[in-house]
């Protein structure tokens, strides 16, 4: 293992006599670098994003989501293939798989702490729902125009008012204003039912 210029100077300081606190500073620095174990958790941490915690919410979208028919990634417990999980078996799984060291050849075991452990957003937690997002990228869909013709008594009261998106004379919005809007609020975290405007995501930015 390379040592760093630092530890490198601390032995030589070390070897010349230094004095008993530089010596058990150096001592300790060349240990903190020797026993540093990068595990699973510190490799999702350092990349920025968030694990979840005691959030019951999130770890219900995360149990709903590994229950469905089509979901091919499946944690092991017990030596077990689990079919379905409750919560306290998923945060288990993830507690315990976290802290165990990290390596590049265990990349199976990252891909499933990626999809189970992390914090979902709210795009995610939509993919309970039996309809399907509008689609938001790509030629403007036709259905974007249909839901605001629909919801056409709300759209002021919630669309320009309590979001305040931009309006055509202060009584509706153009298309693709609420397909921005629906774009940009999906990708943000699923707090709760109630939390970064997801009953909003569930009415405003999916199919008939």
């Amino acid at each position: 293992m390379a040592l760093s210029p630092l530890t490198k100077g601390g032995i030589a300081l070390a070897g010349g006599g230094g004095t008993a606190t530089g010596g058990y500073l150096i001592y300790s620095h060349i240990n903190s670098e020797i026993g540093k174990i990068e595990t699973f958790k510190s490799k999702v941490e350092e990349s920025g994003r968030s694990l979840i915690s005691d959030n019951d919410s999130q770890w219900g979208v995360k149990v709903s989501l590994y229950g469905k028919p089509n979901n091919i990634h499946k944690i092991r417990i017990n030596n077990e293939e689990k079919a379905t999980v409750n919560k306290e078996e998923l945060k288990a799984w993830c507690n315990k798989n976290l802290d165990l060291p990290y390596s590049p050849k265990s990349h199976s075991i990252l891909f499933l702490i990626e999809k189970w452990c992390i914090t979902p957003s709210i795009k995610e937690a939509l993919l309970r729902e039996s309809k399907g997002l509008i689609p938001v990228e790509g030629n403007l869909d036709s259905e974007w125009s249909q839901k605001i013709s629909d919801k056409s008594s709300t759209v002021k009261s919630v669309i320009i008012d309590k979001l305040h998106l931009s309006s055509e004379d202060n009584t509706t919005v153009k298309p693709e204003t609420l397909r921005d809007w629906c774009k940009s609020n999906i990708e943000l975290e699923y707090i709760s039912e109630d939390g970064n405007n997801y009953a909003l995501s569930k009415e405003w930015c999916l199919q008939k």
